[in-house]
């Protein structure tokens, strides 16, 4: 178990697709995968994650409590029974970090003009110096140019102070997200209010929301180097704190994690992992 500190040592490394990742070496752990930090976010905790509660109502039957990925066990909403039924999204997420889950959040939440309250809990906060380094906006920023090539443009002159003010609008939304107080909900955007908190999550029970939760983002160090983020209480806990159809996203799935989830009531799906990653994990509070 790290040293209780308030902050962590950390190296930056650039994965694969380009992004950056943190190293702590008192762990020797990764805060995302090496073989790609913005795609793991990405895949596990927004098309995973977000975006499939927005699309999915689980049904409420008597399924085996693991399935592989069964959608014919869930009831899909079309866009706007989701928006309507999601006028906001409560949504917590265990392991804070370089806050790369939450600006992907937040630019999901402004796409499919959604509310999101983020309640972000993080034990150790990594400095505003770090922070700074950190390459996400730069890529996302170059990923939507990509995208937007396909289109067909009125003039062979790119807008490069447009690109420009788009870049520097996302840097902004990225440091805040850094910068704004612990303790407190900020507004960040119209549609995204953030709640950062510095706690100790290995107790749970210090956590008192005022609130129930449709998504959980568990993004915590890996069991075999923080063990005590990884217990029954913990996920008994999490059951308790989510509201009915509330889903569970998280990277790792490894046996034991999947059965404390079930042992919590969890209904626990197995899912094909991101590039370097087998499988992940799913649970739904039915």
């Amino acid at each position: 178990m790290p040293s209780d500190k308030r902050s962590l040592t950390v190296s930056i490394e650039i994965t694969e697709d380009g992004s950056h990742t943190l190293y702590v070496p008192e762990l020797n752990e990764h805060y995302h995968s090496t073989h790609g930090a913005i795609q793991e976010s990405t895949h596990i905790f927004i098309r995973e994650g977000l975006l499939h509660r927005l699309l999915f109502q689980p049904t409420g039957g008597q399924e085996s409590p693991e399935l592989q990925h069964d959608l014919e066990t869930q009831q899909q909403l079309s866009p706007e029974q989701s928006l309507q039924h999601f006028r906001a999204i409560n949504l917590l997420e265990i392991g804070f970090g370089t806050g790369l889950n939450a600006l992907l959040t937040l630019l999901e939440a402004e796409k499919k003009e959604i509310n999101v309250f983020y309640q972000g809990l993080e034990r150790f906060p990594i400095s505003n110096e770090t922070v700074q380094k950190l390459n996400y906006t730069a890529l996302l920023n170059r990923f939507e140019r990509d995208e937007a090539a396909d289109t067909p443009m009125l003039s062979d002159q790119r807008d490069y102070n447009d690109v420009g003010l788009v870049n520097n609008t996302l840097e902004k939304k990225f440091l805040q997200l850094h910068k704004t107080p612990w303790e407190k909900a900020v507004v960040i955007t119209p549609g995204f209010t953030l709640l950062k908190q510095q706690i100790d999550f290995s107790v749970p029970d210090t956590f008192i929301p005022d609130r129930k939760f449709d998504l959980i983002y568990y993004d915590a160090f890996a069991p075999d180097k923080q063990p005590e983020m990884w217990t029954q209480d913990i996920f008994n806990y999490l059951y308790s704190l989510s509201e009915q159809g509330a889903i569970l996203t998280t990277y790792c799935a490894k046996g034991v994690v999947r059965r404390m989830l079930q042992t919590a009531r969890f209904r626990v799906e197995r899912l094909p992992g991101p590039p370097g990653k087998r499988e992940i994990l799913r649970a739904s509070k039915l």
